[in-house]
C-alpha cells in the first residue's frame, strides 16, 4: 500500500511537483492560511517612498508578494507608475516561481536568491559590493530575524507587509484533520514557519494540546528549512526530514528516500 503524504501548503504550488512521485505515494494538500492584500496607509507610504527613489533594492519573498503589490497598485490606478519606479531599483526575488510572477507582470528581475531562507537571502544581498536601503515585500508574519541580519550586514531595511496571512479552515484542511484522526496519514510536510504555526493552532483548537501532539506521534515530519524545523521543535515535535536546500523538489525527493518507497 502506498504511503499517504499530507502537505500543509497550497495545492497549486505543490501538486505539480508531486506528479513525478505519484507512483510511490498518495499526496493531499491543504493550506491553513489564505492571503489578503494589505491596502492600507503603510502601503501608501511605501509607494511614496518608492516613487521618490528611496529604495535601492526591492525584495519579493514569494509570488504572493508580487501579486499583492500589483493588485493594490492597479486598484489605485498607479500600476504603470509603480512599474516605472520599480524599474529604477533592483528587484531581487526568491525562487523561480517568484521570478515568473514578476516577469508575467512586466517587472524586470535583477537577481534570484536560490532559497527561501533567511541565510540564503542575507548571503545573496551580502554579496553585493554596495549597501543601501532595501524594502522587504512580504507577509505580515515575516521573520524579524531577516531584518536584524540584513541590518547587521550594513543594509537599511524597510519591512513592507504587502499581504496578511489569515487562518483558513476550509474543507481541504478539515479533510487532513479527519485523516489524522483516523490514522490515515503517514507523513506531514511543513513548508514555512507560518504554515506550521497555523496548522498547529487549528489542530490544538480541534483536539486540545495534548491530543494534538499524540496525533503526530509515529508520523514522518518533514520541514523545508531550518526555521521551519525550529518552529516544529519548539512545540516538541521531532523532525525527521530537512533537505540540504530549502526547495520543494529537494524536500520531496529526500522525503521519498526517507520513506523508502
Amino acid at each position: 500500500m502506498k504511503k499517504v503524504v499530507a502537505i500543509i501548503g497550497p495545492s497549486e504550488r505543490w501538486m505539480p511537483l508531486c506528479r513525478e512521485h505519484r507512483q510511490l505515494a498518495d499526496f493531499v494538500c491543504a493550506s491553513p492560511l489564505r492571503a489578503e492584500p494589505n491596502d492600507d496607509s503603510n502601503f501608501s507610504l511605501f509607494l511614496i517612498d518608492m516613487f521618490s527613489g528611496r529604495f535601492d533594492v526591492l525584495v519579493a519573498t514569494c509570488p504572493t508578494a508580487i501579486e499583492a503589490l500589483v493588485t493594490m497598485a492597479k486598484r489605485r490606478k498607479m500600476l504603470d507608475r509603480a512599474k516605472e519606479a520599480m524599474g529604477r531599483a533592483e528587484l531581487v526575488v526568491i525562487g523561480d516561481r517568484t521570478a515568473q510572477s514578476a516577469q508575467r507582470h512586466g517587472l524586470k528581475v535583477s537577481s534570484i536568491a536560490p532559497e527561501s531562507t533567511t541565510e540564503a537571502l542575507v548571503q545573496h544581498l551580502g554579496s553585493q559590493a554596495r549597501r543601501g536601503t532595501v524594502a522587504l515585500l512580504r507577509s505580515d508574519q515575516g521573520s524579524k530575524r531577516l531584518v536584524e541580519d540584513l541590518k547587521a550586514t550594513g543594509w537599511k531595511v524597510e519591512d513592507v507587509p504587502v499581504y496578511s496571512l489569515l487562518l483558513d479552515e476550509g474543507e481541504d484542511m478539515q479533510d487532513i484533520m479527519e485523516r489524522l484522526d483516523r490514522g490515515d496519514i503517514d507523513a506531514l510536510v511543513f513548508p514555512t514557519p507560518a504554515h506550521t504555526q497555523a496548522f498547529l493552532v487549528q489542530l490544538e483548537e480541534r483536539s486540545g494540546e495534548d491530543e494534538a501532539l499524540s496525533l503526530l506521534e509515529g508520523l514522518t515530519i518533514a520541514a523545508m528549512g531550518q526555521e521551519t524545523r525550529e518552529r516544529l521543535e519548539a512545540y516538541g515535535i521531532e523532525v525527521n526530514v530537512v533537505p540540504e536546500k530549502a526547495e520543494p523538489s529537494a524536500l520531496l525527493r529526500k522525503l521519498m528516500g526517507h520513506l523508502d518507497v
